[in-house]
């Protein structure tokens, strides 16, 4: 029996190293320090914008005017560190009714551009969804080195970009 649960044991700790080191070679959303290179925030059905955009911020200033300009819903934590992580805004443009949303799936730096791919979710055609114009969004979180320009590409919209 000893034995058995010691082979037991053994077979389990090298697949869990198996998984994650196999997770880890898979990531290629990681800098050399281990960091992702985007995170999400927070996401909202309401962010003021009649067509899909990008919104670089590189202050909290940028993010407080943002916010004012267009009565977004826009929260980030009050001890953001913005010399570490920027900000970008990914909108989705006005959709007819809610049920849709923005999520990021993917973040990667080729050639000095942090490339971003986002979901835009959509409402299935059976699903109760409130009858309001929303405007959905997703606040990111990026980091701050490595790359001069920003393209966000995914369902829904055509490939947006901007530079710092």
């Amino acid at each position: 029996m000893g034995k058995t649960n010691q082979a037991v044991r053994v077979l389990l700790a090298g697949l869990a190293l198996t998984a994650g080191l196999s997770a880890c070679a898979m990531n290629s959303d990681s800098t050399s320090a281990g960091a992702p290179l985007a995170r999400q925030i927070t996401a909202s059905g309401q962010c003021g914008f009649s067509g899909p955009g990008v919104v670089y911020m590189d202050s909290r200033e940028r993010l407080e005017t943002l916010a004012e300009t267009r009565g977004a819903n826009l929260v980030a934590p009050e001890n953001h560190d913005f010399d570490r992580e920027h900000l970008v805004l990914v909108a989705a443009g006005r959709k007819p009714t809610g049920g849709y949303g923005v999520a990021l799936e993917d973040s990667r730096i080729r050639d000095g551009v942090l490339e971003i791919s986002v979901d835009v979710r959509t409402p299935s055609p059976d699903q109760m969804v409130t009858q309001a114009l929303t405007s959905p969004c997703a606040l990111l979180a990026v980091t701050a080195e490595g790359w001069e320009r920003v393209r966000v590409s995914g369902p829904g919209f055509d490939e947006l970009s901007v530079s710092r």
